[in-house]
This record gives structure tokens, C-alpha cells and sequence, in this order.
């Protein structure tokens, strides 16, 4: 996807995931709330709350955790209707996006 279908993908909407043994957030479930001003907040399957900051860069959107710094861009890849997050660094999958609804849908509080 391009960054601009990343954008429209995710900003200003809580995105829910399920995630494999590639993810920052662990193996599961996850709720990320990406706020339109560039925040982000995580709820992770292994690892809690998660709180940062995300931009899109190139077509790869970026997430900077205060709980897990140095974490690799993301490439998102859409075939049909599933969108994987690919880690750029080890190319390998992160997660599938399940859904996403408008807004902080599930009231993440940092």
C-alpha cells in the first residue's frame, strides 16, 4: 500500500489485529488507537499498554514505543481483503488487521 492508503487505513482509528510471533506487542490480540495528531496507544497481547508516536514515512507507517524503542517501520501488504503488517527490517509478518472502527472505539486511556 502506499503511504497515503496507510493514512487512510489507520489515521484517527483503532485498528484491531491479530498478531503472530513477529509482533512488538506479542502473540494475540491487539488494539492500536492511532490519533489523527500522531499519537498512538497499544493494547498489546503480551506486553500491557504500549504509548507513542506514528507517522507514515515512504509507504511504511512508523511507531516509535516508549516501552519498546528502536521498532521497525512497517510496510503494509493488501491482497484482497487482508491487510498484513510486514516488518521492513526482517521481513517478516507482524499482523493482520481484523478490522477497524472510527475513532478511540474502545476508550484506550494513555
Amino acid at each position: 500500500m502506499t503511504g497515503d492508503e496507510i493514512k487512510a487505513t489507520i489515521s484517527g482509528k483503532t485498528v484491531y489485529l491479530e498478531c503472530g510471533a513477529g509482533s512488538t506487542g506479542g502473540t494475540g490480540q491487539g488494539i492500536i488507537y492511532y490519533a489523527a495528531d500522531g499519537s498512538a496507544l497499544y493494547k498489546s497481547a503480551g506486553k500491557g499498554m504500549l504509548h507513542g508516536t506514528w507517522s507514515v514515512k515512504g509507504n511504511t507507517s512508523c511507531t516509535d514505543w516508549k516501552e519498546v524503542p528502536n521498532n521497525p517501520c512497517s510496510r503494509y501488504d493488501k491482497q484482497g481483503d487482508t491487510i498484513s503488517l510486514i516488518n521492513v527490517a526482517t521481513n517478516q509478518a507482524r499482523c493482520k488487521i481484523t478490522k477497524t472502527a472510527p475513532g478511540n472505539a474502545e476508550k484506550l486511556a494513555p
